[in-house]
């Protein structure tokens, strides 16, 4: 049955001209179909890297408002190309910004939250029976300044235009066929799930999964937004993040992240921990898998983000709150991830017991209802989520 689509295609999926030419022929396929479909796109492979390395070499610090100004080059090369790309085809395309999407965005460059989508002329253009192209990870702040959403934003940009546009379904495309217990380039055993309920994906993508952003399953989540995630590369069966039912999953998932860095904060006073979150809300600086323990609070933090941290901590310790802190990027977070672990006791045991066994050394851990994350040495990270996998998830 032909609906509104909307589509994001990843980095990877629009890599090179010959992968934006297979994302045309997908797209018009879908077009001669009968659906319509807007299409958000991210940078070309690793424009947006190469882009921060290029500001870095003209500036030691540079300006946040400058650098929004600068990432959202890369969306803008992918749209446009994307567009000509469809016009040869025979399909009648329009690219969009994110400004002229009507993406209106809180003033934080660099990690902007999206407040609401107009989506105006993304809507004429769709009424046209044009696919509406627009570029992802990027918005306009309600001052009018250009702002970007951070890493995986254009996942975010996708789910939030697609509640917008109250659209049929949103498939989020990728290099990958869908969602797996582990990362499937590094475990030969990852199964792939077919289907996944929003709270374990949320858990998943935060935990280092990088298939998907974590906003956007919680946006999908809130507005009812049909989401599957799909290999742009390959036909395949992808995976649908759902509703969940009455359904226990068990352990669904193993994952690292060497994008996160080990942060131990020593307090003043206890009371004094309220100031440290305050900080790090006010500069949109995540935190995962905080831990309180004898005066000392620790979790993991972005590794990109550590020179906001380092600012935010010595402002503190100025003003009397903290005594000293500690940034370990020599330590990262390796989770599994699954269903009911703080009812069961024996469970966090069971992961230690396997690291040991494995000879990686766990430092801190910490278990919530759905996730058991461990302080390893980033070294053995790629070990332990290997033989976790094996113990948890092979044998069942």
């Amino acid at each position: 049955m032909a609906g509104l689509i909307v589509q994001k295609y990843g980095g990877t999926s629009v890599a090179q001209p010959e992968r934006i030419c297979s994302v045309a022929d997908r797209i018009a396929a879908r077009y001669h179909a009968g659906h319509r479909l807007a299409v958000v796109v991210s940078a070309m492979g690793h424009t947006t890297d190469e882009l921060i390395e290029l500001a870095q070499k003209v500036s030691k610090e540079p300006p946040r408002r400058e650098m929004d100004m600068l990432l959202t080059a890369g969306e803008r090369i992918s749209m446009a190309l994307l567009s000509m790309a469809l016009s040869d085809r025979g399909v009648p395309a329009r690219s969009f910004t994110g400004s002229q999407s009507g993406i209106i965005t809180d003033g934080a460059h660099r990690r902007a939250r999206i407040r609401r989508i107009l989506g105006d002329r993304v809507r004429e253009a769709l009424g046209r029976n044009q696919v509406a192209i627009v570029a992802g990870f990027q918005g306009v702040s309600e001052d009018k300044e250009i702002t970007t959403l951070g890493r995986g934003g254009s996942d975010t940009t996708a789910v939030a235009l697609a509640a917008a546009l109250q659209a049929d379904a949103c498939e989020i495309y990728t290099d990958v066929n869908g969602v797996f217990s582990a990362d499937p380039r590094f475990v030969a055993a990852a199964r792939q799930w077919r289907t996944l309920p929003h709270d374990l994906m949320v858990e998943l993508a935060t935990r280092g999964a990088g298939v998907l952003h974590p906003r956007s399953v919680e946006l999908a989540r809130q507005y009812r937004v049909p989401l599957w995630v799909i290999n742009s590369l390959r036909q395949a069966e992808g995976t649908e993040i759902v509703v969940r039912g009455m359904e226990e999953y068990g352990v669904v998932g193993v994952t690292s992240d060497s994008a996160k860095a080990w942060l131990e904060v020593k307090l003043s006073r206890p009371t004094a921990l309220s100031a440290l979150w305050d900080a790090a809300a006010k500069g949109q600086l995540a935190v995962v898998s905080p831990q309180f323990l004898d005066g000392r609070v620790s979790f993991f933090v972005e590794q990109d983000c550590a020179g906001e941290w380092k600012s935010q901590l010595q402002k503190l310790a100025s003003d009397g709150f903290i005594s000293s802190f500690e940034l370990r990027t020599d330590w990262v977070p390796v989770s599994v991830v699954g269903d009911r672990f703080s009812q069961d006791g024996a469970a966090l045991q069971a992961v230690l017991e396997a690291l040991m066994s494995a000879g990686v050394e766990a430092t801190a851990g910490n278990a919530s209802s759905l996730a058991i994350t461990i302080a390893v040495p980033a070294a053995k990270a790629s070990d332990a989520v290997k033989h976790l996998h094996h113990v948890f998830l092979e044998g069942n």
